[in-house]
């Protein structure tokens, strides 16, 4: 299976989760039993990441990330904090209504002494722009920290590989002055 195929296949079994669980609440006002400090634990919140971002649930987006997360994204744009997390979310939801973005971990380490693990693996990207669809992929880094029993995002760098599909794969990001 192509790692494309293998990705529309995991952002599909997100949206069908979604479709099939969904509750009348959002996904981040459920009540959330204390995660063990396992990467289990870790992995089942990247799931919950992956289906916040199919059901373009941006309370959830946020109350994944610590109130002092910083993200660095594939384009070199920063972000810090929950509320810029959301707000984020928010552009990008309303920039483009087929967005999705599926993180797939490779290697979950948990460092229970200190209730922190490190997460690395693949992203995929995919979105319509007006002259064509974009598919992005690459590696990403993420630092998790348990707080008050919940794994919540502390820091996320995305690095693109490739990106086919539409001009917006030639453009370059601006560089920092």
């Amino acid at each position: 299976m192509t790692r494309l195929r293998a990705s529309i296949v995991v952002a599909r079994f997100a949206l069908r989760f979604v479709a099939t669980f969904a509750l009348p609440l959002p996904l981040a006002a459920q009540s959330m039993p204390t995660a063990p400090l396992t990467a289990a634990a870790v992995r089942h919140a990247r799931a919950r990441s992956n289906a916040a971002i199919a059901a373009r649930d941006t309370e959830t987006l946020a109350s994944l990330v610590t109130p002092s997360y910083h993200a660095v994204s594939s384009r070199n744009a920063h972000s810090d904090g929950r509320r810029n997390e959301a707000e984020r979310w928010r552009q990008q939801f309303t920039a483009h209504a087929d967005v999705l973005y599926v993180r797939t971990p490779q290697d979950v380490r948990v460092f229970a002494p200190w209730e922190m693990a490190d997460e690395r693996g693949t992203w995929v990207g995919t979105w319509t722009e007006p002259d064509g669809k974009v598919t992005i992929r690459g590696r990403y880094s993420a630092k998790w920290r348990r707080i008050d029993g919940v794994w919540l995002l502390e820091a996320e760098v995305f690095t693109p590989t490739s990106c086919v599909g539409s001009r917006y794969c030639s453009r370059p990001p601006e560089q920092p002055k």
